[in-house]
């Protein structure tokens, strides 16, 4: 069967090739937002990420509507609404502001003009005009192809797109490549660099495509189908594969060196988490944990130079809980990163042991809530490793009711072996 002979047989159940590609970009994009809005801790790069979906949702099921209409003058209507979302300006901004939160929680001034500038420019050039209903500015009369209805270029095409080359779109591409790029050679966590990989992959799809369409608009390939939606919805799979898998801060696990030969001191049972209301006894029971051949995680309150020299602690990685910005730290703020760094230590560990220090201080920061979450997705996670997790608190530091709630989601940490 040729090319011709199977788009006769989709437009038998009123479907061209460029509106099957678009259903199916509705789909996918669907299930996106369903993963996205499941990622239990969302930092501003991860609603940056949810925008940028409903927008491809909206703009692309009316450009499928579009794609359905029998006659020309339905379809430039159907893609007038389509344009508000998805013309080329309005998404490479969107991922612009993505890319800015991915590589900082706080972008700086020059990253803000640039944004601020961007919605300038995207309202002058498409907002306002389709919105006093100068329709042609953007594009004209879609044409029936092979594929489906292709819209020509607007009369601004001579000026912002010439020969095809829409230069907001590609300066704006160039500038989220020179910061992504810059970003990973800036890093040195092998999870965030992994991340990036990701982003750069996600992003390079998501450019390819909606080059493509601009290509197919602006240089008169009406024989080309407009292969934006399968392109760039795998981009978009592979940046939310990168959100969701890869984490922020590297843990690589590491044998202590400061090994014994004494006995354990708190009888404690794989695939376990124990609360214990003595800190030192969470403290002595992890050192005693590591020093014997565990590979361990530890994540306190307390600064890792005096930890080590109080227990005893040589090469276990240790996390300190806090703002400060030392290669050690992980914000109290970030959830979702503790989460992540937790579980992707899990994932490589020889018998993990990993103790959260901290509960009160993360408790006051964030309410309890959003802990208790994290300790339970944790304690699973550490369960189907067979590993140890230790939550030491202070007596009662946590609302009454709070405190049995994690009690009941715990086992106590049992008496020194020698008592």
């Amino acid at each position: 069967m040729t090319v011709v002979d199977a788009l006769v047989v989709y437009r038998i159940f009123g479907l061209s090739l460029d509106a099957i590609f678009a259903l199916a970009r509705e789909l996918v994009t669907g299930v996106i937002i369903i993963l996205t809005i499941r990622i239990p801790f969302k930092r501003k790069v991860h609603w940056a990420f949810l925008a940028v979906n409903i927008v491809f949702l909206l703009g692309t099921g009316f450009a499928f509507l579009a794609q359905a209409s029998t006659d020309a003058a339905t379809a430039l209507g159907w893609y007038h609404y389509a344009d508000f979302f998805a013309v080329s300006a309005p998404i490479i901004l969107l991922e612009y502001q993505f890319v800015v939160y991915f590589i900082s929680q706080k972008p700086s001034i020059w990253q803000k003009c640039v944004l601020v500038g961007g919605y300038a420019w995207v309202a002058a050039t498409v907002w306002v005009p389709l919105l006093i209903g100068d329709l042609s500015f953007v594009q004209t009369t879609p044409k029936l192809t092979a594929f489906g209805w292709t819209p020509g270029p607007g009369t601004n095409g001579p000026y912002l797109i010439p020969d095809g080359i829409d230069i907001y779109f590609t300066a704006m591409g160039v500038l989220i490549f020179y910061l992504l790029f810059r970003y990973y050679r800036s890093e040195k966590s092998p999870l965030k660099r992994g991340q990036t990989k990701y982003i750069i992959l996600g992003m390079a799809f998501i450019f390819a495509g909606s080059y493509q369409t601009i290509i197919a608009r602006y240089t008169g390939a009406h024989n080309l189908p407009t292969l934006q939606n399968p392109i760039a919805g795998t981009g978009d799979l592979v940046l939310l594969l990168g959100l969701r898998r890869k984490g922020f801060y590297s843990v690589a696990p590491v044998t202590e060196t400061a090994t014994t030969a004494e006995p354990i001191r708190y009888p404690v049972e794989d695939g376990r988490t124990y609360l214990a209301h003595d800190p030192k006894a969470a403290f002595e029971s992890f050192s005693d944990l590591v020093r014997s051949g565990r590979q361990g995680l530890m994540i306190t309150r307390t600064f890792p130079e005096a930890v080590r020299k109080d227990y005893g602690i040589q090469t276990t990685p240790i996390r300190w809980l806090a703002e400060a910005k030392a290669q050690d730290a992980i914000p109290p703020g970030d959830l979702l990163g503790l989460s992540l760094t937790v579980k992707d230590f899990l994932d490589k560990a020889t018998r993990p042991v990993v103790m959260l220090h901290g509960i009160e201080y993360l408790t006051t920061l964030n309410g309890f809530t959003p802990i208790l979450r994290l300790i339970q997705g944790l304690s699973e996670e550490s369960a189907t490793k067979s590993g140890v997790l230790i939550i030491p608190i202070v007596p009662k530091s946590l609302e009454e009711r709070d405190e049995a709630l994690l009690v009941s989601e715990t086992t106590p940490m049992p008496m020194p072996a020698s008592s």
